[in-house]
C-alpha cells in the first residue's frame, strides 16, 4: 500500500474515532469536526502535491494560473497534520468518552503522525528502528495512563477528564519527539 494511502486511511480513522459520538457536542463539536476534516484532507493533498512540483508561473499571463500556483504554495508549505491532530483532540475532549477510547485515539494519532513522516521522507522505514524504544515507551505510557484513568478516582469532576486528556497528549508528544527530523 502506498504511504499516502496509509496517511489518508489513518487520518480518516482517527477523525471518525474522535468524532464518535458527535451527539451532545453542539456547534463546537461540529466546528472541530469540520476543522479536523479540512486539515486531514489538506494534509493528504499536500503530500500528493509535494511530489508533483511546480515552476514559477511568472511567465503565465492567466490570473487563474497564478492563483492556483499560490494556493498550491500555501497548501504545500502549511503543516496541516498538526492542526488536524489538535482538532481531533479538541473533538475528543468535547464528548464524554471512556478512557480506553481516548487511549486508542492516542495510539492511532501516533500511527498517523508516523505515516505522515514516512510519506514525507525518502528514508527507508528501517531508520525508525533507532527510535523503536521511545515509540514502545510512548505506547506503554498510553497504556498506563489509560489503565490509571479506567480505575476509580477520587475526583469525578471536569478536572479529572482534563487530566486524562493531558496524559494522552503527553503520550502523543513523547511519541512525536521520537520521530527523526
Amino acid at each position: 500500500m502506498r504511504p499516502i494511502a496509509v496517511v489518508a486511511l489513518l487520518g480518516t480513522a482517527c477523525l471518525a474515532w474522535s468524532a464518535i459520538p458527535l451527539t451532545g457536542t453542539g456547534p463546537a463539536g461540529v466546528a472541530a469536526l469540520l476543522v479536523a476534516a479540512t486539515c486531514v484532507c489538506a494534509g493528504v493533498m499536500r503530500l500528493i502535491g509535494k511530489g508533483t512540483g511546480a515552476d514559477d508561473p511568472s511567465f503565465v499571463l492567466s490570473t487563474w494560473a497564478r492563483l492556483s500556483y499560490q494556493a498550491k504554495a500555501i497548501l504545500v508549505r502549511t503543516g496541516w497534520e498538526s492542526g488536524g491532530v489538535v482538532a481531533m483532540v479538541v473533538l475528543e475532549a468535547l464528548h464524554r468518552s471512556r478512557p480506553w477510547h481516548t487511549g486508542l485515539l492516542a495510539v492511532a494519532v501516533l500511527g498517523y503522525l508516523l505515516a505522515v513522516q514516512r510519506a514525507e521522507s525518502a528514508l527507508p522505514f528501517g531508520t525508525l528502528r533507532r527510535q523503536s524504544r521511545a515509540l514502545v515507551v510512548s505506547v506503554a505510557l498510553v497504556a498506563v495512563t489509560t489503565g490509571v484513568a479506567t480505575g476509580p478516582s477520587a475526583g469525578t469532576g471536569a478536572l479529572s477528564g482534563w487530566l486524562e486528556i493531558v496524559a494522552a497528549l503527553a503520550a502523543v508528544t513523547a511519541g512525536a519527539l521520537a520521530l527523526p527530523l
